[in-house]
């Protein structure tokens, strides 16, 4: 049997979707550091979302006694998690999200390439998953099945020359709801496809299918949402509605319009990158409006939605965007198709790939986890704390370790605010913070950049040091403002 049998054995039989079930699995629990067993680490934003699936848990109501700026269901998501027994079962529900995805992304290829290409392309866009993976449990990787399925919808419409059912749409507003109330800025890759689709509607006159393709969709959309909106009103009533939509939306886009300089070079690469394979497309594809148009819209709005903020986990949501130009980027020679697919492989390897790997092999290969250690500190710090007063630490300035350090003893931190992006950009949500806590008990913090010298002289006067630990073990005489991997419990002066 040649390579090209073997490659359509495989993608025909009925185990394929298995295989790519323990691809998946063997992805997850190997770059997941967040939820995978083979890690201590309980994440970065994870860690904030499992305090806030936490919480959940213990009776809390979300965004009115604990706040973040994400969408519920990923908190729903979190609690299931914690409720079925662990960061186990979020991994489970993450290899099946996934294993979701890359059949969609199968399905999506399939329509333009043979079964090699097809191999060929998912394995290129699953080494780009690892590149803005980085911890995982994060909201593009939620939501990027169902910012996949509306594309492939579109895309067999469009090669069947037929509409999109109404079964179809109603599931494209089921989906859009889901992304809603995750985070609605990774519904932007599938946008511009189905808004593109309404637009020929229109353009048609054929207004009977689109007010009932719109009609249809909003109801696909309204069951999610009805769904988010009685279970808050039930919870706190109106104020509970009211913080839900504060916090998921006018609270998340002003989040996307402050700034900050984490891996700006890197995002700048990816987005020439990927404006030159758009370019290719636009040259080679002149007459073909219907791949192009969408295309370049869910681009614009993608850059749009996700604002000034340069996070390599953002780029996680084009990945449909890179499946398309895949499958559908036709260059004259066939020949040229395999320099785009190199270049892309090599920035991959050069410039993003290294640093999953590099965490793999020094948490994994060389027994280096450094949160092994910072979190053993906590635990020996609070052991002699009576269990009664353990949930009343406060993470006072909102120590991004500080959560992970919590949940990793399965405390919830006493503070409302889970984001320390109000710290300096919401001052007034900050300060009703800080009058919310007034004098608790404990307090966890690192006098960092987010430090003032009215919080250190609050803490200076009011509590007295109970310990001290840092990541290297180095332990201070003294707090200093800027030490930021140094970590202080205060016990307040009774």
């Amino acid at each position: 049997m040649n390579e090209h049998n073997r490659i359509s054995a495989l993608i025909n039989s009925k185990f394929y979707p298995l295989v790519l079930f323990l691809v998946s699995f063997v992805f997850v629990t190997l770059f997941s550091r967040a939820t995978s067993f083979l890690y201590v680490f309980e994440g970065g934003d994870a860690a904030i979302f499992k305090q806030m699936g936490l919480a959940l848990l213990r009776g809390k109501v979300l965004y009115v006694d604990y706040f973040d700026n994400k969408g519920s269901i990923l908190y729903f998501i979190q609690a299931l998690g914690l409720w079925l027994g662990g960061d186990f079962f979020i991994l489970l529900m993450q290899v099946l999200s996934l294993t979701v995805t890359l059949l969609i992304w199968d399905k999506m290829l399939a329509l333009y390439r043979n079964e090699r290409s097809r191999l060929m392309g998912l394995a290129l866009v699953l080494v780009l998953l690892l590149c803005f993976y980085q911890d995982g449990d994060l909201t593009e990787e939620w939501c990027l099945p169902y910012a996949s399925y509306p594309i492939l919808v579109y895309f067999r419409s469009l090669r069947s020359e037929k509409r999109i059912s109404s079964t179809n749409m109603f599931a494209i507003g089921i989906c859009f709801g889901i992304i809603a109330f995750i985070r609605i800025n990774n519904a932007a890759p599938f946008l511009g496809f189905i808004a593109y689709y309404w637009v020929l509607l229109l353009f048609n006159k054929t207004f009977k299918e689109f007010f009932k393709s719109l009609f249809v969709f909003f109801c696909g959309l309204l069951i999610i949402a009805t769904a988010c909106i009685l279970y808050f009103y039930l919870k706190a009533g109106w104020q509970g509605v009211n913080e839900m939509f504060y916090a998921t939306y006018l609270s998340n886009f002003d989040y996307i319009g402050t700034k900050v300089k984490s891996n700006v070079f890197l995002c700048i690469l990816y987005f020439l990158f990927l404006s030159l394979c758009i370019l290719q497309q636009i040259i080679n594809s002149r007459n073909d409006k219907a791949i192009l148009i969408p295309t370049l819209i869910s681009y614009a709005l993608f850059i749009i939605t996700f604002g000034t903020r340069c996070f390599t986990h953002y780029l996680m949501a084009l990945l449909p965007l890179v499946v398309v130009l895949l499958m559908t980027t036709k260059p004259k020679n066939k020949k040229k198709r395999k320099p785009v697919l190199i270049a892309l492989s090599l920035i991959s390897v050069f410039f993003y790939l290294p640093i999953p790997l590099a965490f793999a092999v020094n948490d994994l290969v060389l027994k280096n986890d450094k949160y092994s250690v910072i979190y053993e500190d906590f635990h020996h710090c609070i052991e002699d704390i009576p269990e009664i007063e353990r949930d009343s630490i406060c993470n006072y300035n909102l120590l991004g370790n500080g959560y992970g350090m919590l949940q990793h003893e399965g405390l919830l931190q006493s503070n409302r605010v889970c984001v320390s992006y109000v710290t300096i950009n919401m001052p007034s949500l900050w300060k009703q913070t800080k009058e919310q806590v007034k004098k608790p008990k404990w307090i966890l913090v690192s006098w960092d950049r987010y430090f003032t010298n009215e919080d250190a002289s609050f803490i200076l006067s009011n509590y007295e040091l109970y310990c001290e630990f840092s990541h290297d073990r180095q332990y201070l005489e003294k707090p200093k403002i800027g030490q930021v991997f140094q970590v202080y419990i205060y016990r307040r002066k009774d």
